[in-house]
């Protein structure tokens, strides 16, 4: 999977703007995420509703709940890098971390599947120079970023290295 900015349509480019706005966002982080969890669900994990209207790449990150041990999945961006997935805790320009940071927080082992292929992975905060080489690629193929890191006042954006592990 390529992280550089497939041609999208006219129509997935107005979608991501809208989606990067302050509603737009509210309205998607309450929309998409139900609706890629079935539709992922019934297509092995390889589609997803977000990947089809917006052309983004997603993933499916199972981690461990911080609080209440049961197992939690979650579609999300990911950003491949060789062997290596870099997730953006962006929450959707919201004021709080997502849940799912707290959880690989909690127990930095999980799951992933791309593209409907599952590994074990264990993550770990992006070091500074990460974030720098990382957050300009995650910018182009997801212009929301930029827009979230503007609107959040009161948090810095985690950002995590998801790392295969070896048997």
């Amino acid at each position: 999977m390529k992280n550089k900015d497939k041609k999208r349509t006219l129509f997935q480019k107005e979608l991501l703007k809208f989606t990067s706005s302050k509603t737009g966002a509210k309205i998607a982080s309450r929309i998409l995420p139900p609706l890629d969890k079935t539709i992922l669900k019934y297509t092995n994990n390889r589609s997803s509703l977000t990947s089809f209207l917006s052309g983004i790449p997603v993933i499916v990150l199972t981690t461990i709940g911080a609080k209440s041990g049961k197992l939690r999945r979650v579609p999300l961006l990911g950003l491949l890098k060789g062997e290596d997935v870099f997730l953006i805790a962006s929450n959707w320009g919201q004021a709080r971390h997502p849940s799912w940071y707290y959880n690989l927080k909690a127990n930095p082992k999980a799951q992933l599947s791309i593209r409907g292929e599952e590994g074990n992975y264990i993550a770990r905060n992006a070091t500074d120079t990460e974030r720098e080489a990382y957050w300009a690629e995650a910018v182009e193929v997801y212009p929301g970023y930029a827009l979230y890191k503007k609107r959040i006042k009161t948090r810095k954006i985690p950002m995590l290295i998801l790392s295969p592990i070896r048997k």
